[in-house]
């Protein structure tokens, strides 16, 4: 935490302190896959539907578990984090991870 002493570790950080969820994924230290996420704009998305918000969440752990095996193995993460299905090069013999197709 930015600027905290013994006696104020534990105050809320404050409104004009960036927040950021950095999502990242790496094959033998080499990162294949970046994203980063502005918690007050993930604030305004949990509270609109927050349900979507958890399975989109979900989504990214779930499409990387499901790539682990398969040829192509970027291509696949990235595919599926786009758009919930997991296939070998990002295309083929795809797995639906969730229904929610992009999430636009």
């Amino acid at each position: 935490m930015p600027d905290v002493g013994l006696f104020t570790a534990t105050e809320p950080v404050s409104k004009d302190t960036p927040v950021v969820i950095r999502f990242s994924v790496e094959v033998g230290g080499l990162q294949v896959y970046n994203e980063s996420y502005d918690v007050d704009t993930l604030i305004a998305e949990v509270k609109k539907d927050k349900d979507k918000a958890v399975a989109l969440w979900a989504r990214r752990l779930l499409c990387v578990v499901e790539a682990r095996g398969r040829p192509g193995f970027s291509s696949a993460v990235t595919r599926c984090i786009a758009d919930g299905k997991c296939g070998d090069y990002g295309t083929e013999k795809c797995v639906v991870i969730d229904e929610l197709g992009p999430p636009a």
